[in-house]
């Protein structure tokens, strides 16, 4: 299959909702504890097409189809924070392939476009979190050289309303 993984223009828009959606179902699976906002998500989307401190890139086939998406950010650290002697990492927020092509090397080529990306940006460092029921991105991104560095908590809290 032959595919192209580019930056994300504005007539994507529509293509990459669909993909954002199913991706955020398969998140569900894997215990993610987030709803989707679905009224705010194509000004999200529209909003990080446009950002120069976040990729926005796509798979798309020769046929125009998009077939996967990864969104990566520059974060600056809190001034009293280095890491690796810079005041910025990158962040990896999502990465997605559509299920009909995977096992194909695509999340590969979408990780090392957004790598690449960060590198031109003077960036050294990548992060990213996993939902600890996703054993699939688990397993690829330990191959991939990610290793464990923090344990995200949550707790529902009781609601204080004293009506």
């Amino acid at each position: 299959m032959e595919l192209t993984i580019r930056e994300a223009r504005q007539e994507d828009l529509s293509q990459l909702l669909a993909l954002y959606r199913s991706y955020h179902q398969g998140l569900l699976t894997c215990g993610m504890n987030y709803d989707l906002n679905d009224e705010a998500l194509p000004r999200v989307l529209e909003t990080r097409i446009r950002s120069r401190l976040i990729l926005t890139a796509v798979a798309e086939d020769t046929g125009g189809t998009l077939l996967g998406f990864v969104f990566c950010s520059i974060l600056r650290l809190s001034p009293e924070y280095l890491c690796q002697g810079a005041a910025s990492v990158g962040f990896l927020n999502d990465l997605y392939v559509s299920p009909a092509a995977r096992r194909q090397g695509l999340a590969r080529r979408l990780t090392a476009f957004a790598e690449t990306w960060l590198q031109e940006n003077g960036i050294n460092v990548m992060q990213l979190q996993i939902l600890p029921g996703n054993a699939a991105a688990q397993a690829y991104w330990s191959s991939h050289g990610m290793t464990p560095v923090a344990t995200i908590c949550s707790k529902t809290l009781q609601s204080n309303d004293k009506k």
